[in-house]
This record gives structure tokens, sequence and C-alpha cells, in this order.
């Protein structure tokens, strides 16, 4: 098996800061050379309860988290009971000596243990909000991790020079406390050297939002629900700074229609929700597609049912953006498997909805909205924004009565905006005729009911066929022809690609059929790849395999094996890497 990243968990209780510890040593890390992946858990509690940050160096991309740990920082004792099975052989654990009791019975062969007073050396407040300083610097002491690169990086930081003063005086005041009760006792196993290469430390819906914004966006509505909250936080903290409106809205339906009237008047606009507040959207976004309304919704997947698992990712929501709203029209999801796609992929959503009039449902999940990660600037070339069909006055002058939703053989009508001179239309939720008319009113140029109703199906399907030839819809990873092919969908990408390397380098031949854009779902091109490929292995974070639902409604092709994982946690490198050599086998 190839080298692994080297990985650093810290664990405490809600409030200590151990997010802020983990970003602190990953910011110095990809500052200075290295690559990393930060991935967090937290319960959906006001107070109390495990946060976790677990981050991963190495010095080439690293692609998902593992559960292997080869520091563990424990400011809980909770921190440290549910770790013991994670820990590598020969790794360290560093706990607080007043408030974590290893079971000596649990602590696995060549774990070392540091126990070091870090909350207990300091009072009141302090304890709470300067304990990981004290449990940076003790890490750095036994890992090995140079002090000073993480002193360049608190500076940064903190905007006040007083609190930067008390956590840089902790922190060089643990690490000498540390190093003098310990000694050298680990060599960070990584090369840390000045990088002058452009990149940043970002999660999914960082990159969703910089797309949105680079894409034109000038107005977000939304109803905090995590883990979509934070697409909307980023657009409301740069809103001033691009000309962007920001409006949180009293609930998820208004939001939705507030949505639908920027598009209507020409602006792009976005929001973002998790499966509970998709669901109160529904009904809008069957407006939004009748009407031929451009719409993008950010959803962000999380355990289910109902409220379920607040703060925790799944995969199980793909059946319910693919179908939901009443009656049946064509919509645009696509499926990012990683920052760099989450960026591109919003960013071309937004013109493909403007293109093709169509409601565009960007589908990520809790573990990719979060996962923070190493990465190089985002490559604009290219990045151009096109509106589409939109008409201008002199168009409309010459195409007098104008008829919004004319027939056009890509499905696609030219469009007007409110307030241009010829250009008055009706848009309405009922289906309608060209004009936009009740399909059954004695409108001048309204049909026979059935007829129009007909035709204004047709209409929206038609554009399917433009979208399927446009849409990047699938990615092949790997060799051509494989012994078993790996199927997957969203934030499960980096897992696999870790995990097929590490098969493929072993002498095996596996490649990887990611499916980008679920819907319109890419029968053609999956069937096409999936020509070659001897065996099938479908993985999912949900208990029905939806894609492989999908897959075999479309295609008629049935996986031969199924890796499905609905314990609330997302895939791993290791677990995948098991399944495939049993699936070999």
């Amino acid at each position: 098996m190839c080298r692994k990243p080297f990985t650093v968990m810290f664990g405490g209780p809600a409030g200590y800061g151990v997010m802020s510890a983990g970003t602190m040593i990953a910011k110095a890390g990809s500052r200075n050379g290295l690559w990393t992946f930060v991935a967090n858990e937290y319960p959906s509690l006001i107070k109390g309860g495990l946060n976790t940050c677990a981050v991963s160096f190495d010095s080439k991309p690293v692609k998902a988290h593992e559960e292997r740990f080869d520091f563990l920082g424990a400011l809980s004792q909770q921190a440290l009971d549910q770790n013991y099975d994670n820990l590598d052989r020969g790794a360290a654990v560093l706990y607080d000596s007043d408030t974590v009791k290893p079971d000596q019975t649990k602590v696995p062969a060549g774990v070392k243990l540091y126990p070091v007073k870090l909350i207990g050396a300091l009072t009141g407040e302090a304890a709470k909000v300067m304990a990981n300083s004290a449990m940076v610097g003790a890490y750095c002491a036994l890992s090995g991790f140079p002090l000073e690169l993480i002193a360049e990086t608190m500076k940064s930081e903190f905007k006040k020079a007083s609190v930067f003063e008390q956590n840089i005086t902790l922190l060089r005041q643990v690490y000498e406390q540390t190093k003098q009760q310990y000694g050298e006792q680990l060599q960070f196993p990584l090369q840390l050297h000045p990088d002058d290469n452009k990149k940043m430390l970002l999660n999914g819906n960082d990159a969703i939002a910089m797309a949105a914004l680079k894409a034109g966006v000038k107005f977000a509505a939304g109803y905090p629900m995590t883990p979509g909250s934070s697409v909307l936080t980023y657009l409301a903290d740069h809103a001033a700074e691009y000309g962007l409106v920001f409006k949180q809205a009293e609930d998820e339906i208004a939001a939705v229609n507030m949505l639908i009237g920027a598009g209507y008047a020409g602006v792009r606009a976005i929001g973002s929700t998790s499966g509970g507040g998709f669901a109160l959207m529904t009904e809008a976004l069957g407006f939004a597609a009748l009407g031929e309304v451009p719409l993008v919704i950010v959803e962000a997947q999380r355990g289910g049912p109902s409220t379920g698992l607040p703060t925790r990712t799944a995969q199980a929501d793909l059946n319910f953006v693919a179908y939901a709203s009443q009656g049946e029209f064509p919509r645009i999801i696509v499926a990012p498997g990683d920052v760099e796609e989450c960026f591109a992929e919003t960013f071309r959503l937004f013109n493909l909805v403007e293109k093709y009039q169509v409601p565009g449902i960007i589908l990520t999940d809790k573990y990719l909205a979060d996962s923070v990660v190493t990465q190089p600037y985002f490559d604009e070339q290219g990045l151009l924004i096109e509106r589409g069909k939109l008409v201008d006055e002199a168009w409309l002058s010459e195409h007098q009565p104008y008829m919004r939703y004319s027939p056009a053989s890509d499905g696609v009508s030219p469009r007007a905006i409110p307030g241009q001179k010829g250009g008055r239309h009706i848009v309405t939720s009922y289906t309608h005729g060209e004009d936009g008319f009740y399909s059954s009113g004695n409108h001048e140029y309204a049909g026979t009911e059935p007829e129009v109703t007909a035709a204004g199906i047709d209409k929206l399907f038609n554009k399917v066929p433009s979208i399927l030839k446009e849409i990047p819809a699938i990615k092949l990873h790997g060799p051509q022809e494989a012994e078993l092919t790996v199927i997957g969908w969203g934030s499960s990408k980096g897992a696999i690609l870790e995990a097929i390397d590490t098969i493929n380098q072993e002498g095996r031949s596996v490649n990887f059929l990611q499916i980008l854009y679920p819907a319109p779902f890419p029968a053609e091109a999956v069937q096409t790849a999936l020509q070659a490929s001897k065996k099938l292995l479908m993985v999912e974070g949900n208990k029905t395999s939806q894609m492989a639902g999908m897959l075999r409604m479309h295609t008629g092709i049935t996986v031969d094996e199924s890796l499905l994982k609905y314990d609330s946690r997302t895939f791993t490198a290791s677990l995948l890497i098991a399944k495939i050599k049993e699936a070999l086998a």
C-alpha cells in the first residue's frame, strides 16, 4: 500500500476551539509547501458534545480524509474514548492531564501517551477560549511541527493585538514546558518550505459562493439550514463588495419565490438550503419550470428523514431532487465531487439555466460543504457569462406581438425582461400557450386545452437533447478498460480516487465512472462508458442505492455489487480498498 498522509486529530468539547486549532495547523502547512485536507465533525447541540477536527498533511494533493491518526490531541475524555481504535501504530496521544484519564487496556500497542496540563493551566473564560492555543503549542513540541510557522499564521488570524499577544504567549509557554518535560519525541515526516504558489484553504460551500459571484449573481435569498447556510453567509459577508443584495427570508417558501422574482426580472440569483428546506420549495420549483424562469438552488444533503441529523452527511436526497414537485419537467442537477468542481460546475450551471430557462440544482452534502482543502487558485480562463436568448428592444420591435413561449426546435424561446418596450408578457403557473395564457381560455392565441397542454410539455422536454450535448455529464477516471468499474457520484469521489490509485499501484486494474450530472440522466454516455466494463461496483451514501436505481431505469444496466453507507459518516479510502479487493476476489 502506498504511503498515507500524516493525520492529526484534535477533539474536545464544543466551544473550546478544536476546529480553529485544526485550521491553524492546516493553514501553516498549506502556506509552507504542503497539501491538507480538513474534516470537521460536530453534533447538533447548542452547548456541549464532542467536536473533532482531523487534518491530513501530504506533499501531494489529499483527496479525502482517513480515520487513522498519527497524532491525537484530546481536550476531553470523550475525544480519547471514541478514538482508541483509530490510532495507528506508533501514534502519539496528547491529552489534558487534569480532565482525561486513559484506559490502558484500550491503548493500542506502540501508541505513546503524553499527558500535559492544557485546560488546567488556565482559569475562567480563558480556559475555554485559549485551551486550543495551549494544545497547538504542545502538539508542535511533540510532533516536530515548526512552532514559528504556527506563530506566523496566528499573527495573521487575530485582528486584536491584545488577543494575539495572549495566545502567542501561551503557545510558546506550553511549547517550552512540553519540550522540557518530554524532549524531542517525533520528527514531523514532511518537509516544510516557503511556497510562492498561490493556494487557498477553503470548503465546497466557499467554492460555490465564489463561483456564484464570478458568474454575476446579484441576489441571494434563503433561510438558514445546515449545512447549506454557509453559502448564504459567504455571500452576505461579501455583498457590499460585489453589489449583491442578500435577503434572509422568513422561510424557504418566501426565499424561493424571491429567487424566481429575481430570475424573472433578469437578475442572476441563488438560494441554499438542505433537504427540509428544499421540501418547502418544491411547488415553486414547478412554477419556475413551467414559467421557464432561470433558478439555481444549492441542496446540501444531511442525514434524514425529517430533521434527521443536521450536522452529519448523507447522499439520500438524489431521488427527491430529481423528481421533486408536481408533474413532469426537465431540470439540471449537478453533483460536484470536490472543491474544484464546486467552483467550475456552479459557474457552468448559471449559464445553463439561463440558456435553457430551466431550474438548476447543485446537489452537495455536509462532507463536501464543510471539508476544508488546500486548493490552487481556480483557473478562470475561458469563463464567460452566457445569458442565452435574452432579447433587446430592437429585436422586440421586429417581433410583434411578442410571444414569450413561441415554439423553437430546441424548446428555448426568446426571453424579454420586465420594462423592455414591446416585451410585455405574462408568466403563469398554469399550463399555457405560446402567449402565456391559460390553455383553456378564449384568448386569441390559445388553442384547445389538450393540444396546448401536450405541446407545452413537449416544449419543455425538447430542451433535453441540447442540454445533454452541452453538459460534461460523466467523467471516467483511470484506465479505459478495467477488471472492475466503480460507479459513484458527489463527495465520495475523493475516497474512490484514493482507493483505486492504491489498488492499481498493486498491479490490479480498476477505474471509476463519476456521474457528475445525474439529471437529465446521461443514459447514452453512461452506456458507452460501461461497454468495456467487466464488473460494476456502485458506491453511495444511502440505504436504497438510488443512483443504481436510476442507472437501471434509464439504461437497463444492473450493478454487480454495491457498497452503501448510511451511518451519517462518509466513505474512507481504506473502507473502499477492502470492498474493491473483495469484489475483485
